[in-house]
């Protein structure tokens, strides 16, 4: 028996995929198809992010549209949640007037008396401390365990100041009875049946008693405090 003829080159192309004429393979009818449909996907998927950027563009632009409109002016003290201080109110006083007082305890008191001329905002004596201070450095006088040994009627009605206990306050009505006393240590107290946090109206005197007379030795004397939020200011030389 004889051996088959061998191939032909058109079986051997055939064989391959490829036309018989040497041309490209003849394309998958499946595979053309599948290309097409993932082209289409990612087309649509590229217009839909396109579509939304576009949106999100646009709600972003109204967003800070609105808020630039309705925002409202916050100052940095409402902001962190204190109110925003008022203006500073001034307290006048008029010239101290010196003198001295029997203190029925005996010894010898010194006195200066400051008027209270007014404020540019009514203030209470719940809204102001004393003090007494050094001029040239602004240091405090302190007055640790002062006792305010004082009655309605008398400004020294016990023993006065020592160089420990150096100073108290009288707040003293025009019609002169003393209301209140004041001392760093107990701050306003009342020598009366009144309640201690009273107004301080134009024509009340503060006087301060002390064992040493402190006119004209560099001290002075002040007011500060709040009130409603607006701080409060007075000094004057002794």
């Amino acid at each position: 028996m004889s051996d088959p003829p061998p191939p032909s080159a058109e079986d051997v192309e055939k064989s391959a995929g490829r036309p018989a004429d040497g041309g490209a393979p003849h394309p998958d009818p499946l595979e053309g198809r599948s290309r097409s449909f993932r082209e289409r996907q990612a087309r649509r998927k590229s217009a839909r992010r396109e579509h939304v950027g576009q949106l999100l563009v646009v709600v972003i632009i109204v967003l800070g549209i609105v808020t630039i409109v309705t925002a409202r002016p916050q100052s940095s003290s409402s902001i962190s949640g204190y109110p925003s201080p008022g203006p500073p109110i001034a307290v006048q006083f008029g010239t101290p007037s010196a003198g001295t007082l029997s203190c029925t305890g005996g010894g010898t008191a010194y006195t200066e008396r400051i008027p209270w001329e007014g404020s540019t905002q009514q203030v209470t004596t719940g809204d102001v401390y004393v003090r007494v201070y050094e001029i040239w450095d602004g240091d405090y006088v302190g007055d640790p365990g002062a006792v305010a040994n004082a009655t309605p009627s008398n400004l020294c009605a016990g023993t006065p100041p020592d160089s420990n206990a150096l100073w108290y306050v009288v707040l003293t009505a025009p019609n002169g009875t003393n209301l209140l006393t004041y001392t760093a240590a107990s701050a306003w107290v009342s020598l009366t049946h009144e309640p201690w946090n009273i107004p301080i109206e134009g024509g009340f005197s503060l006087v301060l008693v002390t064992g040493e007379s402190l006119a004209g030795t560099g001290r002075g004397f002040a007011v500060g405090g709040f009130a409603n939020g607006s701080p409060i200011n007075g000094a004057i030389p002794l």
